[in-house]
């Protein structure tokens, strides 16, 4: 998303952005810019992605997290069957959503069967425009260390819910942040099959921080750091055969004040430069 590294341009900006340095996609908030992408035409945005050589990444196309309060949600679930048509004319058929580690209304039953609720709400729907969800899971301890009852943290949880929840269309939207605070290894996403992959999003931690201090608003571009193992965790995911984006969230306090140009060149450049170093690897380890 743009907006994950301060850019707030239109879609037909953001897919130019996109196009001028080198990216293959571009992820789109739907839920944020379903009006004007009506009023411009999607078919028109379509063509202009073709004209650029640029493919659908990932969109959002439900609130934020599954926990949004009721109004929010009802305002979206009755916004779902446009948002739903546009992602079919642009070609999204990956979304994403946030799963918070905790409530502090309900405990781990009743926000369980909540979340189940409202996926049955959205999947069918979505699965009917041939569109599939990931479900992130928030790993750090610090997002959950106050709350009242704690929720799903981690890739085993997420993926008891998944089963439980029984789409067709459901599967992980994968952070390496998470996986890495979580204490995480290549072994549970060797564990996974494709289909159950949906979205990925890499992330480096900052250095001299312990794994039980990591705090989501602080973390880096990918292979900024080298604090977590994106080789492997890339190498885990070619070897499942993901295909799908891959997209980076550097939440840091520098984006805002970081010209779009500056960000996206450095965003491009360490993506790039991620797969390159896990592809080496992996050619490194096959000839030796």
């Amino acid at each position: 998303m743009p907006d994950l590294i301060g850019i707030d341009l239109k879609p037909h900006q953001s897919i130019e952005l996109a196009a001028k340095h080198g990216f293959a996609g571009v992820d789109l908030r739907l839920t944020r810019h379903l009006a004007w992408i009506e009023a411009y035409g999607p078919e028109a945005l379509a063509d202009l992605m073709d004209e650029h050589g640029i493919r659908a990444g990932y969109a959002s196309m439900l609130t934020r997290t599954l926990s949004a309060s009721p109004p929010e949600w009802n305002e979206t679930l009755e916004l779902l069957p446009r948002i739903c048509r546009c992602a079919e004319s642009l070609g999204y058929t990956r979304a994403g959503v946030v799963v918070l580690p905790y409530d502090d209304r309900l405990d781990f039953p009743a926000n369980r069967k909540h979340h189940l609720d409202r996926l049955a709400q959205v999947a069918p729907i979505m699965n009917d425009h041939g569109i599939r969800i990931g479900l992130e899971y928030v790993s750090p301890k610090t997002r959950r260390a106050d709350a009242t009852f704690t929720f799903i943290h981690n890739m085993n949880m997420m993926l008891e819910l998944l089963a439980d929840a029984r789409q067709p269309n459901l599967g992980l939207m994968l952070d390496s942040f998470h996986w890495h605070a979580a204490s995480e290894s290549t072994q549970n996403i060797s564990q996974l099959n494709r289909e159950q992959v949906v979205v990925v999003h890499v992330n480096d931690a900052p250095r001299d921080t312990p794994v039980e201090q990591l705090d989501i608003r602080e973390r880096e571009l990918p292979g900024q750091t080298g604090v977590i193992n994106l080789n492997g965790f890339i190498q885990a995911l070619a070897e499942l055969g993901y295909d799908g984006p891959v997209t980076s969230e550097p939440t840091n306090d520098r984006w805002p004040s970081t010209p779009a140009d500056i960000a996206a060149n450095q965003t491009y450049q360490s993506i790039h430069n991620m797969i390159a170093s896990a592809r080496s690897n992996t050619n490194n380890r096959a000839s030796s």
